[in-house]
């Protein structure tokens, strides 16, 4: 509703001939405000869900990202693997995490499945990924239980595996407007 009265205001303005508007649209949300980017969570230059409530399978989990009109994380840079990776240590939600890598394309080449981007070294946890038991083909971030701490881990993308998830969301954009 409030939407509908700004473009209001704006059009009784832009038709004024004492007014000038001017739109101006910039990418991000402004620094100081007191808007919510909830469910997101701002991290450095990114806006992340956590989902910590009922576990999903890789499918489920990228179609709830999807309603969200986010995609499962993706790690771009070492810099987003490790600043995520401190945020999920600081806020002590240490589990694991769907991400949108895969292999379900070609087995052995793990790509972000919301990109098509190749998957960078650095990230992987110890031994992996193993494909064990030839059915891991989605990956999951997190601290790997047994294993030498957090990274990324191959596993089921089906059914008989379930876990949390992160979404990642596009940067918002700001509209304001200039009235001379």
């Amino acid at each position: 509703m409030l939407g509908h009265y700004i473009w209001t205001l704006a059009a009784l303005l832009a038709t004024s001939a004492a007014f000038k508007l001017e739109p101006l649209i910039s990418a991000g949300a402004p620094a100081i405000s007191n808007l919510t980017t909830a469910p997101f969570v701002k991290i450095a230059n990114g806006y992340y869900y956590f989902d910590l409530g009922e576990k999903k399978n890789w499918f489920e989990a990228y179609q709830a990202c999807r309603r969200m009109d986010a995609e499962l994380l993706t790690f771009e840079t070492l810099e987003e693997w490790q600043t995520i990776s401190e945020y999920v240590f600081e806020q002590n939600i240490k589990r694991l995490y769907w991400t949108s890598g895969t292999d379900q394309g070609r087995e052995g080449v793990y790509t972000w499945f919301s990109n098509g981007q190749a998957l960078i070294g650095g990230m992987w946890g110890n031994a992996q990924p193993d494909n064990a038991g030839n059915t891991e083909n989605c990956i999951e971030y997190g601290w790997i239980m047994g294993k030498s701490g957090i990274g990324l881990n191959d596993r089921p993308c089906g059914n008989n595996y379930q876990t949390n998830f992160i979404c990642e969301a596009a940067k918002p954009k700001t509209a304001s407007f200039v009235i001379w």
